[in-house]
């Protein structure tokens, strides 16, 4: 082991930093490159795939996306092992001149590189696109089971895949049709490795829909004639992380602080929409936590298990340690003669209040 005193004679060596190198070989991956339509973009929000067809710049090209890196270099591991260990074909490059993609791996039918000691080879083909997820998003996988953007991407891969469109590759025939039978998508939580698993037979109409999608984007004539399908900055993880989020929603020119969204109103009318829209919301959610309670409180004594299509499971429940008595503090700095330490108030958030105005007569 090195002593303090090597230690200190060598702290002036730089050491390189990692983040800054990570982001940079993020940038100049092919897939961050790319200007065709990937269908990773199908089916999220069709003005951010707009901005991608007509080549816009990036205006938000963050630092700080450690997650996502470190779920590339997880999803190139889970790759390799689909590969070396379960004979998968990996990173497939599909394009028919207007959609361009990377499937994650593929399995032919009958073939030898998929058996495992004590399998066979099975009589589909499989084509299957593995994602990373933190543990919060992989909750929202387990209970909602898979968004409609994921099933389009993955239909479109085997779309390209049954009509000829995988490029150069060194085990399997380019340019000719490829059979997939089965379309799956793989969750893996970066955290923990928990892995869910939803797999279904290819579907021709889902293809369909996401086809009619891409052509939506794909005949715009520019970004702005594409709606926003997502709620915004602050309201969607997806706009958060937007590499066009500050040109969709004009984040360069909000004054006073306002939500990106207020650029949705635009006249009278657009108030008084949204009006209905807060009043009929909050009416709903006031009767939902009403039922909720309720049922809450009937679960109280129910043990953990299945029931029919539900699980229920406890968590916490265990003593607190002592927490600090605030009002006992003030009352021993009074007592001293010593006054309160205090620092400034800031400005009372801004409240909202929505309601009918009776009808006349």
């Amino acid at each position: 082991m090195p002593t303090d005193d090597s230690i200190a004679g060598h702290a002036t060596v730089p050491v390189p930093d990692l983040w800054k190198g990570a982001h940079r070989d993020d940038r100049a991956r092919p897939r961050s490159r790319q200007r065709l339509l990937g269908p990773s973009s199908i089916g999220l929000c069709r003005r951010r795939a707009a901005y991608e067809v007509h080549g816009t710049w990036p205006t938000d090209l963050a630092d700080n996306m450690h997650a996502a890196i470190l779920g590339t270099w997880l999803h190139e591991g889970i790759l390799r092992v689909l590969r070396e260990q379960y004979g998968a074909h990996t990173e497939l490059e599909l394009t028919n001149g207007v959609i361009l993609g990377h499937a994650d791996a593929y399995w032919a039918p009958n073939d030898p590189r998929r058996r495992t000691p004590g399998a066979q080879a099975i009589d589909l083909g499989v084509v299957e696109d593995v994602k990373t997820k933190s543990t919060r998003a992989l909750d929202v996988v387990v209970r909602q089971g898979p968004s409609q953007a994921e099933w389009f991407q993955v239909h479109l891969y085997a779309h390209l895949l049954r009509t000829g469109g995988l490029k150069d590759h060194p085990d399997l025939p380019a340019g000719e049709p490829l059979p997939v039978d089965v379309v799956r998508l793989r969750y893996v939580g970066r955290e923990y490795g928990q892995v869910v698993v939803h797999q279904r037979p290819y579907d021709e109409d889902v293809t369909t829909q996401a086809l009619a999608w891409a052509e939506d984007v794909l005949d715009s004539s520019e970004p702005e004639a594409m709606p926003r399908d997502l709620d915004g900055p602050g309201l969607s993880i997806i706009c958060d992380n937007c590499p066009f989020r500050t040109t969709c929603w004009n984040l360069d020119r909000l004054a006073d602080d306002r939500a990106p969204q207020t650029i949705l109103v635009e006249d009278t009318a657009a108030v008084t929409e949204a009006l209905r829209a807060y009043a009929d919301a909050a009416e709903v959610e006031s009767a939902a936590k009403k039922r909720k309670a309720k049922a809450r409180k009937m679960l109280d004594a129910a043990d953990a298990g299945t029931y029919g299509a539900f699980k229920l499971s406890w968590s916490g429940g265990h003593p607190r340690p002592p927490e600090p008595d605030p009002e006992a503090m003030i009352r021993i700095i009074e007592g001293l003669g010593v006054g309160l330490p205090m620092r400034p108030g800031g400005r009372t958030s801004r409240t909202i209040s929505v309601s009918r105005v009776p009808e006349a007569g």
